[in-house]
């Protein structure tokens, strides 16, 4: 058969082409690595096979044409080669990063491809076998090699048709490296039917086609992105394959038949494997679903389990503590529950960091479980809690409880030093008398009856209402009758632990009944004092601030009472703690500040020459209206600055000395003096004592009461309190008046008076008292007061004693104190108090004493002095 010089330019331009996309993908095999490198290798070896069968095809049709038996063997030789080539480029393309997940997906991906190819091959051999016969006489399918190519364009066109349509998008140039390894092996096909007999024309046509599909994969190769993860969703599209193969191979066999067709043993092998491919292919899909929820239980159980866990301590957390104890309580062993709770932790993350306090709690977990018994369950609530569930008895359950307590108190090493805490701990078991069942006192009557304290003590305290009976607002208190065992039980130790906390730490308290009314009562009174103040249920006690020695009254300290309907008399230590806790201080603060200066208006108003003083929170003494709120508290009443005094404790000194002298001296610029009470019981030194700017001592009621009188050893007198004297010292020293408090008897009194002191507050001179009845005894000791005889000496007709607090001299370093608006006149400059009382000065302090009380009625203090409202 003889060449035409275009079938000559067709077949070199094709093997040159072959050539150079086989050049092209050696080239890209040299810039690869990894993965890629491989993959491209072996594309590159298909591609070396594709273009030594192209070549050896052209020669044998061009060499022996006429001779048809020689070239079937040449047919033979190129269906091989072209066979390789496409296992080759099958097995580049899968080795390519990203097209095969796994072992499973790669067998999965190659079942897909065998179904889509027995679909590909049934399809073509109805097309091309009697009696369709697609070719006419160019169809020669009894020569074999025909049939092994066809098998190998049939497998590479299903495969690369696979991962071509789940590769992830953009899949552009994926499936132009799948397109040209499919369009090179049909090209091989077609040069093997041409030499088979298929002519000339049909062999260069292929000639060309494995030439373009050389090149595109070559282009594809060079230039391409690594492909994303081919798609094998189990669940959603990873059967859907199957219908179109099927539908295709159904409707060409229906088609077959209809044209009076038969089926030969290769039609039948063909669908044959068809199905055994799917069947395997369900298969392994169920498989895999099978294995893939058993991974997925398992994850469940073990996510669950990490629910259940503390991942810092490998304790049990919250929600573990609570399945255990919900299991623990439906049985009938005992049940008992330790709350630990870790104190002063929080210093350890402020001062040596998060990381030192996360190894601190896991030694914690560490040292709970060396402790933990059979059935014992250690957790961690969060934070720096944790609790122990046992069965174990009361007397084991004890045992355990003061076991942790050493345990956990012990030192915990640290690189940076050792790290030393202490633990409080609550107990609670199954069959502790629950709160809310446990009869409260039967009536107040049977309550000795409490002093009206100027610490706050108001009255008696009403006892807690038992459930069943009427709260305050008239409804029943809940027994807890909804709450199931596990709730009880949490409840309790969260009780008894706090309970340990405020008995000090570093304990073990049982759970008692008694707390569960103390909570029911603190949760009373903080939600009823929230709205005290528009109900009108407070009021104001004075008690007076007595001048020595003739005990009559120049002053008063205004304290907070607080009457509820239902509470009763609720005591100030119980109500000013919870207000500063519930934010609630700066409402009272300014409320009593508001009503002081009232009265002190009227007083003034009436002629009284009298001061008042006020006690200062520590968080209403930093707040920043703070000073605005006092100064339009003494403009809108009125109110001569000095005549208001603000006290602040010793133990506000405990904390920022620098900003409590910036807000006292801010206050001292309005006018208003202030007072260091409690002097004596707290943390100040005499360094800050002197940095501070305040004008006056209150001697704490210690130091008057502890201490017996001394007789002076040096000289004639009376006794005296010694650490009265010297504080007296000291304040006069620094420019400052005293006051003393808590003087109860006739005896404090005059070795108080002895020591030089002249103000005094306390049982001895009157109680907290409404405001009337501070007035009337202002009216008797100012009708008792002695009137200047008509031309006597000046210096005879002075008092003996002051009459009010004057304000001391100017200190060096403060601003001095604005001049007081029209006022009584000021009370004269006392004069020195005798060093020691005449003969007889005992009984009339006694008398003086006894004349100035308010009589019936009023509630006897049991200290005076203490700075509460």
């Amino acid at each position: 058969m003889q060449f035409s010089p275009v079938m000559i330019a067709v077949a070199t331009l094709s093997g040159l082409g072959a050539t150079a996309a086989t050049c092209l993908l050696f080239v890209s095999v040299r810039h690869r690595s990894g993965g890629y490198r491989q993959a491209h290798l072996l594309l590159a070896a298909g591609a070396a096979v594709a273009t030594l069968s192209l070549a050896t095809g052209l020669l044998a049709a061009a060499v022996h044409g006429s001779h048809p038996g020689e070239r079937t063997g040449w047919a033979t030789a190129v269906s091989i080669g072209i066979a390789v080539s496409g296992f080759l480029g099958c097995a580049g393309l899968l080795r390519m990063p990203g097209v095969v997940g796994s072992p499973s997906g790669a067998v999965r991906l190659l079942l897909d491809g065998v179904i889509t190819a027995a679909a590909f091959w049934f399809v073509g051999w109805v097309l091309f076998s009697e009696p369709t016969r697609l070719l006419g006489d160019a169809t020669h399918l009894t020569c074999a090699p025909i049939l092994f190519a066809t098998v190998s364009a049939a497998l590479a066109a299903g495969l690369n048709a696979v991962v071509a349509a789940r590769a992830p998008r953009p899949r552009a140039r994926l499936a132009g490296l799948c397109c040209g390894v499919t369009n090179t092996v049909f090209g091989g096909l077609g040069v093997a039917g041409g030499l088979c007999g298929g002519g000339t024309r049909l062999a260069l046509a292929g000639a060309v086609l494995l030439a373009v599909g050389l090149l595109s994969a070559g282009l594809a190769v060079h230039t391409t992105d690594p492909p994303g993860q081919v798609a094998a969703d189990l669940i959603r599209r990873d059967s859907e394959y199957a219908f179109i193969p099927m539908i295709a191979m159904a409707a060409s066999a229906a088609y077959h038949l209809l044209q009076d067709g038969r089926f030969d043993a290769f039609a039948i092998t063909a669908g044959s494997l068809e199905g055994f491919a799917l069947v395997t292919r369900q298969y392994l899909t169920l498989h895999d679903m099978r294995g893939y929820a058993a991974r997925l239980a398992e994850r469940e159980a073990h996510f669950r389990e990490l629910a259940h866990t503390d991942p810092l301590t490998g304790l049990a957390n919250r929600r573990g503590l609570l399945r255990a104890l919900a299991s623990a309580v439906a049985g009938r062993e005992p049940v008992a529950l330790l709350g630990l709770d870790l104190d002063g932790f929080k210093h350890v993350n402020d001062m040596r960091g998060h990381d030192v306090g996360d190894a601190v709690l896991a030694e914690v977990g560490r040292r709970l479980r060396a402790h933990q018994g059979p059935g014992d369950l250690p957790a961690r609530l969060g934070g720096d809690e944790f609790a122990v569930l046992t069965h174990r008895s009361p007397q084991d359950v004890d045992r355990l409880a003061r076991e942790l307590l050493h345990a956990l108190g012990e030192a915990y090493e640290q690189p940076d030093g050792p790290v030393f805490l202490s633990v409080s701990v609550g107990v609670a078991g199954r069959g502790d008398p629950d709160g809310a069942a446990v009869p409260d006192r039967p009536d107040d009557a049977a309550v000795p009856q409490q002093a009206d304290r100027p610490d706050g003590a108001a009255g008696p305290e009403q006892a807690d209402r038992s459930p069943g009976e009427a709260g305050p607002d008239g409804t029943p208190v809940p027994r807890h009758v909804d709450e199931s065992d596990v709730e009880v039980l949490l409840r309790h130790a969260d009780l008894a632990l706090r309970h340990a906390k405020q008995q000090g730490k570093n304990r073990v308290e049982r759970y008692d009944a008694t707390y569960e009314r103390m909570l029911r009562r603190r949760t009373t009174v903080e939600h009823e004092l929230r709205g005290a103040i528009g109900r009108g249920e407070l009021r104001l006690a004075f008690q007076p601030v007595a001048s020595l020695p003739s005990v009559r009254p120049v002053g008063a300290e205004a304290l907070l009472r607080w009457h509820h309907p239902q509470l009763g008399s609720v005591r100030p230590d119980e109500f000013i703690p919870l207000a500063e806790e519930c934010g609630m201080i700066a409402a009272l603060g300014a409320w009593v500040l508001d009503q002081a200066c009232l009265q002190l208006s009227r007083w003034l108003a009436d002629g009284h020459d009298v001061w008042v003083s006020v006690n200062v929170s520590p968080r209403e003494l930093h707040a920043e209206a703070y000073v605005a709120q006092v100064a339009e508290a003494l403009r809108a009443h009125r109110v001569p600055p000095q005549r208001l005094v603000l006290e602040v404790t010793e133990h506000t000194v405990a904390t920022d000395v620098d900003e409590l002298i910036r807000r006292l001296t801010a206050l001292r610029r309005t006018g208003v003096r202030i007072a260091l009470d409690d002097f004596g019981a707290g943390y100040s030194s005499l360094g800050q004592l002197r940095r501070l700017p305040i004008d006056i001592l209150k001697i704490d009621h210690s130091l008057v009461a502890e201490h017996e009188p001394v007789t002076p050893v040096d000289r004639d007198g009376p006794p005296f309190a010694p650490m009265v004297d010297v504080v007296m010292r000291l304040g006069h020293q620094l420019g400052l008046e005293v006051i003393a408090e808590g003087v109860t008897s006739p005896t404090e009194l005059a070795a108080v008076v002895a020591a030089g002191c002249r103000f005094g507050q306390g049982a001895l001179f009157g109680w907290g008292v409404p405001a009337e009845h501070l007035e009337a005894m202002l009216d008797a000791a100012t009708l008792a007061r002695p009137a200047p005889v008509t031309g006597a000496d000046p210096a005879e007709s002075r008092p003996s004693e002051p009459t009010a607090a004057p304000p001391p001299a100017p200190r060096a370093g403060t601003a001095p104190p604005p001049a007081p608006r029209a006022v009584p006149a000021s009370p004269p400059a006392p004069r020195a108090v005798p060093a020691s009382l005449p003969e007889g000065a005992s009984d009339q302090i006694a008398n003086d004493v006894a004349s100035t009380q308010v009589g019936p009625g009023v509630a006897p203090d049991i200290r005076g002095g203490a700075a509460h409202r």
